[in-house]
């Protein structure tokens, strides 16, 4: 078993004060691992793209600085996504901070619909790959919002043969519900958990106000919704079950035929 929070905040002052808060709560509470949403080390997309680089990247420079030293405060591992600037280009990244060192993976994947085309703004990633990592004897993958519709992505999943995919986002424009069967539909093919966790806050496309509506949540290997937030900002506590992975797998035997399709258990 292993014990995963969730926060789903607005994007984060520069004061360390309300993370350093969760983060305690969550050590507290028995987690292991913390994840949080897209857009919250950083502001949103469309202020981002009017920001100079050097402010972007104060920004992501005295967060990282601070959630490294608090993995170690807490001995947490924690997921965040973030914007790291090389030079004159700018990337997306997610971070992974624990109490033994930092890693990075560039999204593979951008956004890029005319009101919000991130794939124009941020530099292209060279290599296909996601971030993977084990605790509590759970294998994690990360997976981007927007990342999740494409197949390539959750053959990946397989190949790494994760159990549990953390999968911070940015949703809004009244997408909830079609998000909440996409994911169903990820984790019971999958025989995975999926915890995915959303950022609050408003935004604007154009003419058009959006609302990004939290509703952080867990889904189980059986392709269920286990526990959510609403739209308020809090943490969701997730216990990681490697029996009912286990169990699901059995059931369905979707995970078995999925790698024997890669070539995994010939």
């Amino acid at each position: 078993m292993s014990k995963v929070a969730a926060l789903q905040l607005y994007t984060l002052a520069m004061s360390d004060s309300r993370i350093d808060h969760y983060l305690n709560l969550a050590a507290k509470g028995g987690a292991s691992v913390v994840v949080l949403g897209e857009y919250v080390i950083n502001s949103f997309f469309n202020e981002i793209i009017k920001m100079p680089k050097s402010m972007i990247k104060e920004q992501s420079e005295h967060k990282r600085t601070s959630l490294s030293m608090m993995a170690s405060k807490y001995n947490l591992t924690i997921i965040a996504p973030l914007l790291q600037i090389k030079g004159k280009e700018c990337k997306k990244v997610v971070a992974k901070f624990s109490p033994q060192s930092t890693k990075y993976e560039e999204q593979n994947i951008l956004i890029d619909y005319p009101h919000w085309n991130e794939a124009k703004f941020y530099s292209k990633k060279e290599s296909f790959g996601i971030m993977s990592f084990s605790v509590d004897r759970i294998k994690f993958g990360v997976v981007f919002g927007f990342e999740a519709h494409f197949d390539r992505i959750w053959a990946e999943i397989v190949a790494k043969k994760v159990d549990c995919v953390l999968l911070p986002s940015a949703c809004t424009l009244n997408s909830n519900e079609r998000w909440n069967e996409l994911l169903k539909m990820r984790a019971l093919t999958n025989n995975i958990y999926i915890v995915r966790v959303n950022r609050l806050g408003k935004t604007k496309f154009g003419e058009v106000e959006s609302e990004f509506y939290g509703q952080t949540m867990l889904i189980n290997p059986h392709g269920e919704i286990e526990s959510s937030l609403d739209a308020n900002e809090g943490m969701l506590m997730c216990d990681i079950d490697k029996k009912l992975i286990t169990q699901a797998r059995s059931i369905w035997k979707f995970r078995q035929k999925a790698e024997a399709l890669l070539g995994l258990n010939i």
